[in-house]
Parts: C-alpha cells; sequence; structure tokens
C-alpha cells in the first residue's frame, strides 16, 4: 500500500469516527457511558471473532501482549470520550480529541527523542490554526466533559504511536486481524470495571446520568450498531492495517477530518451552532493536511524510523 492511500484510507476512517460522535449521543440518551461502551465493544468483540477467529490459532505471547496494550489504551480513550460527550457539547469534544495532534509529537519527542519534520510542523499549526476557527473555542463556563476530554488527549496519543510501532516492519501472518480481535480483549475489562463502579449502583452515582441504566429505544439501537460496527470494527482495521504505511503525525493530520464532520453532523442532527469561522477552519485544516502530505516532495525530508517495538 502506498502512503497516500494509507492517508486516505484514514481519512476515511475520521470520517466515520467524527460521525460516531452523533450516534454516541444519541445511545447516551438511554444508556450510562461506560454501560453503552461495554455494549458496543462486546458486540464488536463477538462479530470480529465470529469473522476472524480462526486466524487466532498460533497466537504468540509479543502479539497479544501487544494487542491488549492497544486494547487498553483504546479503551481509556473511547471510555474518557463517551463521558465528556455526555457531559459536553459534541462539537467541544470534538474539537479538544484534536488536540491529539499537537500531543502526538511531544510525546514522540518525550518517549523516544524523535525529531519533527518542517512539513510535519507547518501542517501542524494551519491544523490546529484551523481547528481554533472551526469551533471557535472561548472556554468560558469549563464543563467538567471538557476536563475529562482533556485526560483522553494523550491515551489517544500513545495509541497512534504504539500502533505505529506495534505494526510497521512486523510481517506475522493475519497480524491486522489479530490485534482487531484483541483490542477489544484488552479494552473490556477496564469498560467493565468503570462500569460496576461506577455506574452498578454499589456506590452512590457521582451524577445522576451514570444511573440511567440502559433503555432500548430505536436510538440506542442505532447509536450501539453503528457505533460497534463501522466505529469500533472498521475503524480499527483501517488503522491497524494502514497506520504502518504513515507516521502517527501525519495519521493524526488525517484524523483532523473527524471534528469537521463532528461538527457538520452535531449543526444537522443536533441543532448546534456552526458560522463562517467554522467553514473557514474546516479548509485551513484541510491546507494542513496536505502541506503535510506533499510538503515532503518540496523540502525532501524522508520518513523518520520508528523506534523498534517492546517485547
Amino acid at each position: 500500500m502506498k502512503k497516500w492511500q494509507a492517508d486516505l484510507a484514514i481519512i476515511g476512517a475520521a470520517t466515520i469516527w467524527g460521525i460516531s460522535f452523533i450516534f454516541t449521543r444519541w445511545g447516551l440518551n438511554d444508556c450510562s457511558p461506560a454501560l453503552f461502551l461495554l455494549t458496543r465493544f462486546g458486540l464488536a468483540l463477538i462479530i470480529s471473532l465470529a469473522l476472524f477467529g480462526r486466524h487466532l490459532r498460533g497466537l504468540s505471547r509479543p502479539t497479544f501482549r501487544r494487542g491488549v496494550i492497544l486494547g487498553f489504551l483504546m479503551g481509556g480513550g473511547y471510555l474518557l470520550q463517551n463521558y465528556s460527550v455526555n457531559f459536553t457539547e459534541v462539537s467541544r469534544a470534538a474539537f479538544i480529541a484534536a488536540l491529539t495532534l499537537p500531543a502526538i509529537p511531544v510525546m514522540s519527542f518525550i518517549l523516544f527523542r524523535e525529531k519533527i519534520k518542517v512539513n510535519n510542523l507547518l501542517g501542524i499549526i494551519l491544523a490546529v490554526f484551523g481547528l481554533y476557527l472551526l469551533l471557535d473555542p472561548t472556554f468560558n463556563g469549563l464543563k467538567i466533559g471538557d476536563i475529562i476530554a482533556f485526560v483522553s488527549v494523550p491515551l489517544w496519543a500513545l495509541y497512534l504511536i504504539y500502533i505505529n510501532i506495534f505494526t510497521e516492519g512486523n510481517d506475522e501472518p493475519h497480524l491486522t486481524v489479530k490485534l482487531l480481535v484483541l483490542q477489544f480483549v484488552g479494552a473490556i475489562p477496564l469498560v467493565l470495571l468503570f462500569t460496576i463502579v461506577f455506574e452498578s449502583g454499589l456506590w452512590p452515582y457521582l451524577h445522576p446520568d451514570l444511573g440511567k441504566g440502559l433503555t432500548a429505544t430505536k436510538y440506542f439501537w442505532a447509536g450501539l450498531f453503528y457505533c460497534a460496527i463501522l466505529a469500533s470494527i472498521c475503524i480499527v482495521f483501517i488503522q491497524t492495517s494502514c497506520q504502518k504505511y504513515t507516521t502517527p503525525v501525519q495519521a493524526m493530520l488525517c484524523f483532523q477530518f473527524e471534528p469537521i464532520t463532528a461538527t457538520a453532523g452535531a449543526w444537522l442532527w443536533l441543532d448546534e451552532p456552526v458560522g463562517f469561522k467554522a467553514i473557514l477552519g474546516a479548509g485551513i485544516i484541510i491546507l494542513g493536511v496536505l502541506l503535510s502530505e506533499l510538503g515532503a516532495i518540496f523540502l525532501g525530508s524522508p520518513k523518520s524510523p520508528s523506534p523498534n517495538p517492546p517485547n
């Protein structure tokens, strides 16, 4: 697969992810956040096992360990995202999640001393400025959902970094589908723990929304099936199979299409306002992605190798 094809696939995944904010909000209207995610990952695991379970034969310990690590990071990211969407606007949650973009090179530098290429840096600056215009964040009256979304940022950054580390140069047969299944295996225990601790009623609820249980309405089912099949299985498959052909920074630039589609969906279906600045910001984000993608051709900056994966 060529780099531009991988980037195009990741942009498609970002679009699915952006729309999933709307379906998540619908699902959370009738279900508490961790319980909704538990049903989502449970359904995704059942479907992925039915489709790819036979490929788990001969599973190596390093692959199992890597899949569980990715699952823990993914589960933590989605768990915090669910709580943030429940307690703030979709557009604010999407913007804050997109701050993973500048977090990736910072964490890559801290962990691996990996330098940032000039074209990536320029693309990051443009994309962050575009995100600011897209959602016009003033942060007046900071909400608990905003704080939770900020906490999720380093988890998403680590998730994207380690997908790249664990897959690049790894020629194990059926690696993509093995990691796909194992990520749900790694995520479910964490989500189950949060469901028991915060939403089961064993302790006083921290917020009334955490005790609303599950009501099987058409909106819940729509949110569940979209998020389990498209926003879980499809996105994880695309990330695991395609990201090794690009870099974490470039992948995150492509994922800036997520807040564009999330904001558009919030405007169409949730009646959240979108103005001229949002449209201008969307255009600048696209320009940032193109600059990061095409800038290396003119600047002649080669793709830097990823650090060696841990055993």
